[in-house]
């Protein structure tokens, strides 16, 4: 059955989106740093009401493009050390469902912290096959990466991936061409639970809420009738939500690295050609590929638009 919100929660609602231990901030439209910023960065408000997510967010859309429904679907990062009033904060919106696309190593190490409102967790492991892994790079040196990473010692990675020869900008490249071409079973169960009306509020997340949320959101924005330079726009606000620490590390960290560091603009763009590359178009990609009909597709937009064409 389906959770009736009443006015008192509804007020809360509203309020988490515009206030909380972190309150509207200024985006860092204006920076030096090599960051790819969005379009019209100024009219994009930066809100955190969440303590422990960088990157908890709605799509970001723009003022010619579809209107979504308020507080229905949101994009994460990853949910595991979030405290007990963000708990609390995440229930009071409601959220049924949460979608966890990390890999179920990532889930083992990292478990989400309990919403109580959640009434369905759902995995859709997008992560790397270990054959596709030793095509880039040799599977002892790709396990060495992901400790150091979490703790911080890129210029021990950089170190190893020159010594191993290693081009960071070309895997991140082939990384996000998978997106499109070796996970569509994934991205299609997707789309499917969006056609249940029950399984409103929903959250997505990977660990960042960058990369496989990103791509994800992409495919999402395009179906519900969003331009290529809205989703351009929506993807790259990762950008300014991550700013500060974002900053940092391409400030200091090594060069070889930054292709990692942030959301770059060509590599959803290779994602986002890759798939048309392979179905000639996104609309092929999204009844072919993800099996989605335009009756589906009409369904998922009443759900999620407030004036579905």
């Amino acid at each position: 059955m389906r959770r009736i919100i009443g006015l008192a929660t509804a007020t809360m609602i509203g309020s988490l989106m515009t206030a909380g231990l972190a309150m509207a901030q200024s985006a860092p439209c204006e920076t030096k740093l090599p960051i790819d910023i969005p379009s019209n960065c100024d009219a994009i408000e930066i809100i955190k009401p969440i303590e422990k997510l960088e990157n908890f967010r709605s799509l970001t859309t723009s003022k010619d493009g579809p209107v979504l429904k308020p507080q229905l679907i949101f994009r994460s990062d990853q949910l595991d050390n979030l405290t007990e009033a963000d708990q609390e904060k995440l229930s009071a919106l409601g959220i049924e469902t949460i979608i966890d696309l990390r890999a179920l190593d990532e889930l083992d190490k990292h478990p989400n912290k309990h919403i109580s409102s959640v009434d369905f967790n759902i995995n859709l492991p997008i992560g790397s096959d270990p054959a596709d892994i030793a095509k880039i790079m040799p599977l002892d040196v790709a396990s060495q990466i992901r400790p150091l990473w979490f703790s911080g010692k890129f210029e021990e990675i950089d170190q190893l991936l020159k010594d191993h020869d290693i081009d960071i900008y070309r895997i991140r490249i082939d990384r996000y061409k998978d997106f499109a071409r070796k996970f569509t079973p994934q991205i299609s169960c997707f789309m499917h639970v969006l056609l249940e009306e029950q399984n409103y509020p929903l959250m997505f997340h990977c660990a960042g809420g960058k990369d496989r949320t990103g791509y994800v959101a992409a495919v999402l924005m395009l179906s519900l009738g969003f331009s290529e330079e809205d989703v351009m726009r929506d993807y790259l606000t990762t950008n300014l939500y991550t700013f500060d620490e974002l900053s940092k590390l391409v400030a200091n960290g090594p060069h070889s690295l930054r292709p990692t560091f942030g959301a770059h603009k060509e590599q959803i763009t290779a994602a986002l050609a890759a798939m048309k590359e392979d179905y000639g178009s996104f609309e092929n990609y999204r009844r072919d590929a993800l099996g989605i009909s335009d009756e589906e597709l009409a369904h998922i937009k009443k759900n999620l638009l407030a004036d579905p064409i």
